[in-house]
């Protein structure tokens, strides 16, 4: 069964990208400011009704959560909930860097279960789920993807955002001992260059992100034998009625994760 919804949500995902990528190629974005400052695009809204309309299809009695979509919050909550971002980096999108991803994830009783991130505008898909284990897609098939700690005596390779450098960052760095930096836009690309190896973590110590944020790339990285918890190794609560993730996020392999967690205040949020 699970299989079968991840399948699903690959369809999904490719269909909305395609959609997505008709709209950045364009010179018609149709840029609207929320309330929240955040933007939102007619790739945006297309989509998220392609993907929920596709879900509320193939799977009736789950919940549908989604950032670009009402969340009537006394919605009786069954056991699978689907959380989707049919643009994580939408600003990515507008200035073009192509760092911008459809995220579609699903919890099965509060857990992240499985997930697709795509990429369009980079070619690239990460996808996974408890059980089935972590791929990254491309046109020539699926290739494993598998966690690995970083070498004892190479820096540490971080990931980080390009447009919010995210209070407390440099005090962890500074603890850390030799590094290297690459920010990047979006919490699914940055997720991604960790699975693929290409990081050796995400680290985002601050409020900002939501629940459809994180629960694809949880899916996805604990598939892979990585970790994704708040930014100080607290798991993530996925209760939909509060969307928010008010501590941040860190991604990495186990050994290194448990390090860079220990360097981060628990508590209160992060400011």
């Amino acid at each position: 069964m699970l299989a079968d919804s991840l399948e699903v949500a690959l369809r999904l995902a490719r269909e909305a990208s395609k959609e997505v990528m008709r709209v950045y190629e364009s010179n018609d974005f149709g840029v609207v400011i929320k309330a929240d400052g955040s933007p939102i695009t007619a790739a945006d809204k297309e989509a998220n009704r392609i993907i929920v309309r596709g879900l509320r299809r193939y799977f009736p009695n789950d919940v549908v959560l989604s950032e670009e979509s009402h969340f009537d919050r006394k919605t009786p909550l069954g056991r699978r909930v689907w959380m989707v971002d049919p643009i994580d980096g939408t600003q990515d999108f507008v200035q073009r860097t192509g760092d911008f991803a459809v995220m579609i994830g699903l919890c099965i009783s509060g857990r992240p279960s499985l997930g697709v991130v795509a990429a369009p505008a980079l070619g690239r898909t990460w996808a996974g789920g408890l059980g089935l284990g972590a791929f990254e897609e491309t046109e020539g098939g699926r290739i494993p993807l598998s966690i690995w700690e970083p070498a004892p005596d190479e820096p540490i390779r971080f990931v980080v955002s390009r447009t919010h450098r995210p209070p407390g960052l440099d005090a962890v760095l500074a603890a850390v001992g030799p590094h290297t930096i690459v920010s990047r836009g979006g919490v699914g690309v940055k997720v991604g260059l960790v699975m693929s190896g290409e990081a050796d973590a995400y680290l985002h110590p601050s409020p900002g992100t939501h629940l459809w944020d994180c629960c694809a790339p949880q899916a996805i990285i604990a598939a892979a034998g990585g970790r994704l918890t708040d930014a100080s190794g607290q798991e993530i609560v996925y209760e939909p009625t509060q969307t928010a993730n008010p501590r941040g996020v860190l991604a990495a392999p186990p050994e290194l994760h448990a390090r860079l967690a220990a360097l981060v205040p628990a508590g209160r949020p992060i400011r």
